[in-house]
């Protein structure tokens, strides 16, 4: 058993997840997490990402979102399988979650994850600042089927492949779903953050106390200082082998409710 299997056994206390970290099949698989199935493929990112979200400790976990929020409101913009989606319905039950998944494969292991949750509705559409079906650039690693991307690796790769999805516009779906306010967004859409976010209707967006996310080196400076300009209060944290940033942006009024722990996580 080598450390990364060892570190998930110690997390899961289940052997046949870690078993399943080997299995190179891709089957879906499920164990039990807050006393219900929580859905994912074999030896996929999908395990990491039950690992980083679910299983790591509170002040080690890849998102961190403050209890002074107490949101009623939550988007969940690339929603994936649904490991963020269920860690937020538990440790905000009241809160209404709106979770958004363009790719098909994952919407329907989202679907699974989420079905018992009465507080969490699905989409499967991507938010983008227009409506209309686009380009999905795939990731060439075949066990990472979180590392999408609007956008190519190289201008004009022809064989880069590809599928395409669904994009609404996100003012017309916040209409449609009669949202008046959103009080916690979590966003992960390999490079569209800027686009969504600065496409918010200001009176949406000025409701917002807490975003958090990735940053994929597509607009993050231009998205950083505009949610400067809102006021919000921006911490980053390196990510998994140190590739990638989340950031987590907040109003200055919960900030000032965090304490010194708490502060220390961001």
């Amino acid at each position: 058993m080598n450390s990364k299997e060892l570190k998930y056994l110690i997390r899961s206390l289940s052997l046949g997840f870690v078993i399943n970290l080997r299995n190179k099949s891709h089957d879906l698989k499920s164990f039990i997490w807050n006393g219900r199935k929580v859905y994912y493929r074999s030896s996929t990112s999908d395990m990491d990402l039950i690992y980083q979200i679910l299983l790591k400790s509170k002040h080690k976990a890849e998102y961190f979102f403050p209890r002074q929020v107490s949101p009623r409101v939550i988007l969940d913009i690339g929603g994936n399988i649904g490991i963020t989606s269920v860690f937020l319905a538990k440790i905000f039950p009241n809160a209404s979650i709106y979770s958004f998944e363009p790719l098909i494969d994952n919407f329907k292991i989202l679907q699974k994850n989420t079905h018992e949750y009465k507080n969490i509705e699905v989409f499967n559409f991507g938010l983008g600042s227009r409506n209309g079906r686009f380009k999905v650039y795939l990731s060439e690693d075949s066990e990472n089927f979180g590392g999408v991307s609007f956008f190519p690796k190289e201008k004009g790769h022809k064989s880069e492949p590809y599928t395409e999805c669904e994009v609404k516009n996100i003012n017309d779906v916040i209409k449609e779903l009669n949202i008046s306010l959103i009080d916690l967004i979590k966003i992960d859409t390999e490079g569209s953050e800027y686009d969504i976010l600065s496409s918010l209707n200001h009176e949406i967006i000025n409701s917002v106390s807490w975003i958090t996310g990735e940053l994929h080196g597509n607009r993050d400076f231009e998205l950083l200082d505009y949610l400067n300009s809102l006021g919000f209060s921006i911490s980053f944290k390196k990510l998994i082998n140190n590739r990638l940033f989340m950031f987590s942006a907040g109003k200055k009024e919960i900030i000032s409710q965090l304490s010194r722990k708490e502060i220390r996580i961001l």
